[in-house]
């Protein structure tokens, strides 16, 4: 059966995100014009749509926006107590779509055309949540990611009245191309000037054993293709690294935005997440930009695959959470939630 005119669907949008119009939304409503749409300008606007959301479940949310906008979705549905979350469909509509990306997304006026031709039970990928501090997500971690996505974020606050419509200082600071003006500008300056007393971090794992490579990187393709051996730790191997961080990161999905793949590994071993650290210095990472960006191979990244890790930092440091920063910490545990999530792979459809 298909969607037709939407009746066991919901349309949820961030109306904050880079590519959420309130055309975008409308052109929703016009093709599943039965179908529940909720478009969010604030988070406690958010948390009433979801109050209204749960006392009649979709089968499927189809949500606009980015990463972040899928990651409030599940937290607002867990708050409310929701264990089985319904099918989510993803439309690119942010600034990375890391996760979209993931599922073969493709434009949105595309996807719209086939919605309400769409099964009611169309193929989907399930994947695994990690969950951090209370909260679930694809992606998790510690360093420059964090710290990007926080300079980014800075920038724009400095720049906010700078701002003209279609001008160059919006361009250059927004999306994509902020990301890049951040990291060049503001990241790797400033990691630069403290590269003489660096981040180390302290990995202990605190789940299953672990698994990790057998052997370092020896320049062969990502995707856990079986050219390198995998072992599983004894169970008593508590300790997973010490030493010197650039990234410690955790995820269940391959990208981060605008396709940078940054777990390559992600789905290797069912039922455990891949957390990588990249121990090298910021002018080695950014020499090394287009094979990180890439997910090749590169000496001083460490993979393991894991139920649970605490990361011991020797400094407080933000962390980002599925795109969204939060606020500093010296110890964080990373764990495999209890809760998984089903996605249309649009690839298939």
């Amino acid at each position: 059966m298909s969607l037709g005119r939407g009746e066991s669907v919901a349309g949820w949008f961030n109306a904050n995100a880079k590519r959420v119009t309130p055309r975008c939304v409308d052109q929703f409503k016009e093709t599943l014009p039965d179908a529940r749409v909720y478009a969010a300008s604030t988070f406690d606007e958010a948390k009433l749509h979801a109050d209204e959301l749960v006392k009649s479940m979709p089968k499927i949310i189809f949500c606009g926006g980015g990463d972040g906008t899928v990651v409030a979705l599940l937290n607002l549905l867990r708050d409310r107590g929701i264990t089985e979350f319904p099918t989510i469909g993803l439309f690119k509509l942010g600034t990375g779509n890391g996760w979209p990306s993931a599922v073969g997304a493709k434009k949105y006026e595309t996807q719209l055309k086939g919605l309400p031709s769409l099964s009611e039970t169309p193929p989907l990928h399930r994947f695994g949540l990690i969950e951090v501090e209370g909260r679930v997500c694809q992606f998790a971690g510690v360093g420059w990611d964090a710290t990007l996505l926080h300079d980014y974020k800075r920038n724009l606050e400095k720049r906010s009245n700078q701002f003209v419509a279609g001008g160059l200082a919006s361009r250059l600071s927004k999306g994509v191309w902020g990301y890049l003006y951040s990291l060049f500008r503001i990241t790797v300056p400033e990691e630069w000037a403290r590269r003489k007393d660096r981040t180390t971090l302290k990995l202990e794992n605190i789940g299953e054993p672990a698994i990790t490579f057998a052997s370092p990187p020896n320049a062969v393709a990502p995707g856990g293709s079986g050219k390198r051996e995998r072992i599983t730790l004894p169970s008593d191997t508590k300790q997973l690294y010490e030493g010197p961080m650039s990234i410690g990161a955790a995820g269940v999905e391959p990208y981060w935005g605008a396709k940078f793949m940054a777990f390559p590994y992600a789905e290797a071993v069912p039922g455990r997440f891949n957390f990588r650290v990249y121990d090298r210095p910021v002018l080695t990472g950014v020499n090394n930009m287009f094979k990180l960006w890439w997910g090749r191979e590169l000496a001083g990244m460490h993979d393991w695959w894991v139920t649970g890790v605490r990361l011991h930092l020797s400094r407080p440091m933000p962390y980002q959470l599925g795109g969204d920063v939060a606020v500093p910490r010296e110890v964080v545990d990373f764990t495999l939630a209890r809760q998984s999530v089903d996605l249309i792979e649009w690839s298939k459809v």
